[in-house]
């Protein structure tokens, strides 16, 4: 009988620890909320503007669109605070930077599986310094998130939604 105890007691907290792991990890899939956010089925990612040299308000976006707001931050400039959410997990994301004076990008960050980030970039109003590409599948898209000088709206690209409170 109390080798009969001991097994059942092993089998149990065996399966309470795989129970937990499911908890503990995120996959790509749960790093935000996929409902939350009406997709067209030419779009393949979703930009909100979040502030300049400051960001604000992300625990609204926190709240509707992201499981955390422990999320990465890459610092092109000082300048504009965009969030980024890709649609799709597995998607690849490069980020490049544009240099004003030669007109040159070059790769500042390459992540094979990319989950939602936030971008600092666009010292300039007239010049975008970041350029990022995502990469899903056999389609390559690129796109620069700036905040229009003629009327104060965010451009996202055309395969981006504006998310933007």
């Amino acid at each position: 009988m109390k080798k009969l105890w001991l097994c059942f007691s092993t089998i149990i907290s065996v399966l309470l620890i795989f129970a937990g792991c499911g908890s503990r990890y995120l996959t790509d899939n749960d790093m935000y909320k996929k409902d939350s956010i009406s997709f067209d089925d030419n779009q393949y990612y979703a930009v909100a503007y979040l502030g300049f040299q400051e960001i604000d308000d992300m625990d609204y976006y926190t709240d509707k669109y992201l499981v955390s707001n422990d999320i990465p931050v890459h610092y092109i400039s000082d300048g504009d605070y965009y969030l980024v959410i890709p649609r799709y997990s597995g998607m690849r994301l490069q980020l490049y930077e544009n240099d004003m004076e030669s007109f040159e990008s070059h790769i500042i960050y390459d992540d094979i599986s990319c989950t939602p980030f936030i971008i600092q970039c666009n010292f300039s109003d007239i010049f975008s310094d970041v350029t990022v590409k995502l990469i899903y599948e056999d389609r390559t898209i690129e796109f620069s998130p700036f905040v229009s000088l003629k009327d104060g709206t965010l451009n996202v690209g055309e395969h981006g939604v504006n998310i933007t409170k």
